[in-house]
């Protein structure tokens, strides 16, 4: 008996050395295209490069699980994410926050550079990336994951 417990045992802490912690699936959520002329002054930030704005979940704006963080790489590439954390996903407090060179999670303390991927803290996947047509001045960021 001794011997099948320690060997229950053994199995049980072999188990949880994982290198990917156990996690939630990432949510998904349609929404329709979000349409942004960057030249008008609410969207001033993505007239630079490396400028960033948020924009938040609301029922007006029904993108992403909790909202986008657009990104303005150059003049020609732009880059949408999903606000909603990629680590453990269907926590209430799993939201990133954009910042001058990289975004965090605050709950999990997960870092994500502007690629998306996690660059510290417990996030193993990266963020979620939506496609974005760029003509013009004009922003257009569509519910197609790009990254997952």
């Amino acid at each position: 008996m001794k011997k099948l417990i320690h060997f229950f045992l053994l199995g049980t802490l072999a188990s949880c050395g994982s290198d990917n912690p156990v996690d939630d699936p990432i949510p998904f959520q349609p929404f329709a295209d979000v349409v942004i002329n960057y030249s008008l002054p609410a969207y001033s930030a993505l007239q630079i490069d490396g400028g960033h704005i948020t924009i938040p979940y609301s029922k007006s704006v029904p993108a992403g699980i909790k909202g986008l963080i657009v990104y303005r790489e150059n003049s020609t590439t732009f880059r949408a994410f999903e606000q909603n954390c990629s680590f453990q996903p269907n926590d209430a407090c799993a939201s990133v926050q954009a910042y001058a060179l990289y975004m965090q999670d605050a709950c999990c303390g997960s870092i994500f550079n502007y690629e998306g991927e996690p660059t510290g803290g417990l996030a193993f996947r990266p963020l979620g990336q939506y496609e974005i047509h760029v003509s013009g001045t004009t922003l257009t960021i569509t519910d197609n994951v790009i990254n997952y």
